[in-house]
């Protein structure tokens, strides 16, 4: 195996891997001015001042370079989003924290996940391209919603408030739609009223979840105590000793 050699300091993979983030930083630049069709092999490399050859050592096309940007910033707003849920497992007890702690973790998630894009426009531009743009990004998207879903769900604590998969995958999409409508000026409303909206909605999503898995509880012990009810009737009827029992 031939060994990584030194250069000022950096392996050969650590040049790597800063040209391959080199590139995704000038796509995202590119997006925020032109959209997707400023993307090209000769203007991502020109923006990010690299030659052609470095370009395909990390991607195979322009679709390519699109699909890895769109995975960086979905990376970055899931890890600031999802500390709302990271931070209700260090309740006492989770299960039952009342709806106003639950809503300010919310809204400190969601904030965090929205300035993103707010700060950074070009990270906004890319996530409304996709949405608008060709087959394989617009699935890649869509297929992030569920990416999205799965984490929340992973995280210790967010059954304990609620979350199942059928209320992660709603909240994750409609956070996705929601926020996509806000940074294309769809919606038309400030930053702090659509984080407030997007804070209740989920709230009022894992609190109709929670309302479901008790009113399953209970139908369940309604159900055994029936069943039991007419068992002990029908032994009744047969004997003394049964009615005893």
């Amino acid at each position: 195996m031939v060994e990584s050699r030194n250069f000022l300091g950096e392996t050969s993979e650590e040049r790597r891997n800063r040209r391959r983030e080199a590139l995704i930083d000038a796509a995202l630049t590119l997006v925020g001015t032109g959209g997707l069709p400023a993307i090209g092999v000769r203007s991502v490399t020109s923006e990010a001042k690299l030659s052609s050859r470095y370009f395909y050592e990390s991607f195979t096309d322009s679709d390519d370079l699109l699909v890895a940007a769109l995975h960086r910033v979905a990376a970055e707003l899931l890890e600031v989003g999802i500390a709302g849920i990271t931070a209700a497992n260090k309740m006492a007890d989770p299960a039952s924290a009342p709806g106003s702690e639950l809503l300010e973790l919310f809204r400190q998630g969601l904030d965090a996940a929205v300035g993103v894009l707010v700060d950074d426009p070009r990270k906004a531009a890319l996530i409304v391209a996709a949405n608008a743009g060709g087959s394989r990004i617009r699935q890649e998207l869509q297929g992030l919603v569920d990416v999205v879903a799965a984490a929340i769900i992973e995280q210790r604590g967010a059954t304990d408030i609620g979350f199942d998969t059928t209320s992660a995958l709603f909240v994750a999409g409609g956070i996705t739609q929601l926020t996509i409508a806000f940074v294309s000026g769809d919606l038309p409303v400030a930053r702090d009223e659509v984080v407030e909206r997007l804070a209740r909605y989920s709230l009022g999503v894992i609190t109709a979840s929670r309302h479901e898995s008790l009113g399953a509880v209970r139908s369940d012990v309604t159900t055994n105590s029936s069943q039991r009810k007419g068992s002990s009737n029908q032994l009744g009827g047969s004997g003394g000793t049964a009615r005893a029992w």
